[in-house]
């Protein structure tokens, strides 16, 4: 298709594609690029697009299409003479849009293809000015102009800072803005008072500003035509985002007052902690110690992923981090300080939301416990593996330990440990997933979690 373009022809074209979803949208036309094929009876339709700002039919994107020039009468004949042409063209059956095509022409003057506007709802200034707009990108320009939507305000202000068109949804703006008959006012009177507009087109440099008029919230972005110092005229994009501040407002609000709680939870479980602390201490039942160390282990691991939310706010929680802070918690508080340790702790970035984060957390802790508690007895060195992967459709969670080892006919789907219920019930319940232990062949115990991410992510 672009074949038989020049150098500058194709950077022409290139130029243009960026601002061309825009340049539809102001002029509310259906914008089609037209450029001759290698057989004269034919166009090819380089690019098509729709505005986002007409309500209605989308009909068929015919990008990529050959079209005859009798199919395209106005097309052909503004090609071949090198003019803009103005016309009808029946869209459906006794409907007709008004059909304004402009050739597309290089430094010398050649035309090597056309631009078509096509619309039902035609505005003189706002389709000029899209043309102005478009044939005025900067060279070599990569930026990736916004699209506009129904619910932005546009306005086209002349080189006297006058506003000589607007949509309708600009008037509405500025009839709550209590002021009327915008069309004609200068943006620098009383009323108004934009001086922002005034510097874009002394500095064709494009601006946006955020700015409260009469109790309103506006977002304002303003657009030079052309891109250079002493614009012909600018395009204005108005948006009134007084609701969406205010739901931005309560949405901090609330996440404020989230973390806050989750704070306060991570306080009353620290609370819980320091209690069943002081219980352990006074008890002399070595079996009741146990008990009471299992549960603060329990209640911490349940502590630390309300630390993260109370840090995050947002409801999801990088589990890998919560991972390390209960592997060093227990490590530094259930081994003897002269007991020598290899770490191999490896975890993916993996987040999860709080509630599932919260059952992984509770059998790590169970399994490190277990691991740290009867794996290295009588011993005072050992080596402790802790993973946590994310293996494409599951999350896999492993501890490995060169301890001791499990016991002979140890079972442990038939054993009465509370622990390895735990562990069983949340990694099958919760998560959706599967619990195994497996004596290593070295000597020593592999606890494997596999967890499906349909079990988790939702």
């Amino acid at each position: 298709m672009l074949n038989n373009l020049t150098a500058e022809q194709k950077n022409i074209l290139q130029n243009m594609l960026p601002a061309l979803g825009l340049a539809s949208d102001i002029a509310r036309a259906k914008l089609t690029v037209f450029l001759p094929d290698s057989d004269k009876k034919f166009f090819n339709i380089y690019k098509q697009i729709r505005p986002l700002t007409l309500l209605g039919e989308a009909g068929a994107d015919m990008t990529g299409q050959r079209v005859r020039c009798l199919e395209e009468p106005l097309v052909a004949r503004a090609m071949q003479q090198n003019i803009p042409v103005t016309g009808k063209r029946e869209w459906k059956l006794g409907i007709f849009s008004s059909f304004r095509v402009f050739p597309l022409r290089d430094g010398f003057g050649k035309c090597f293809g056309a631009l078509s506007f096509d619309t039902d709802d035609p505005d003189e200034v706002m389709l000029r000015t899209a043309l102005d707009f478009l044939m005025s990108v900067p060279v070599g320009s990569v930026r990736q102009y916004e699209r506009l939507s129904p619910e932005d305000g546009l306005m086209v202000v002349d080189a006297q800072k006058v506003i000589i068109a607007v949509n309708n949804k600009a008037r509405h703006i500025f009839q709550v803005l209590h002021v009327a008959d915008v069309l004609g006012r200068r943006t620098n009177d009383l009323a108004i008072n934009w001086p922002l507009v005034g510097m874009v087109i002394d500095t064709g440099i494009a601006e946006s500003k955020q700015f409260f008029m009469h109790g309103r919230l506006l977002l304002m972005k303003v657009l030079p035509v052309p891109a250079r110092p002493k614009s012909n005229c600018a395009i204005v994009i108005l948006q009134d985002i007084t609701e969406l501040h205010k739901k931005d407002e309560e949405l901090l609000i609330k996440s404020a007052v989230i973390k806050e709680i989750h704070h306060r939870v991570k306080n009353n479980l620290q609370t819980i902690v320091s209690l069943l602390r002081l219980q352990e201490r006074r008890t002399e039942s070595s079996e009741a110690k146990s008990i009471l160390q299992d549960c603060i282990g329990r209640v911490n691991s349940i502590a630390v992923v309300h630390e993260y939310l109370s840090q995050q706010g947002d409801g999801v929680i990088d589990v890998g981090k919560v991972a390390k802070s209960i592997y060093q918690a227990l490590v530094s508080s259930m081994l003897n300080s002269d007991f020598v340790l290899e770490t191999d702790f490896a975890t993916d970035n993996v987040l999860l939301p709080s509630e599932k984060a919260t059952s992984i957390a509770l059998i790590l802790n169970e399994l490190l416990q277990n691991a740290i508690e009867h794996a290295f007895a009588g011993r005072t060195n050992g080596k402790l593996t802790v993973r946590f992967n994310d293996s494409g459709s599951c999350y896999e969670l492993l501890i490995a330990d060169n301890g001791v080892g499990l016991p002979p006919d140890f079972s442990w789907q038939q054993s009465s440990s509370l622990g390895l219920k735990i562990i069983k019930t949340m990694a099958e319940a919760d998560l959706k997933g599967s619990f195994a232990l497996v004596p290593l062949a070295d000597g020593g115990v592999q606890a494997s979690v596999i967890i499906p991410k349909g079990g988790v992510e939702k």
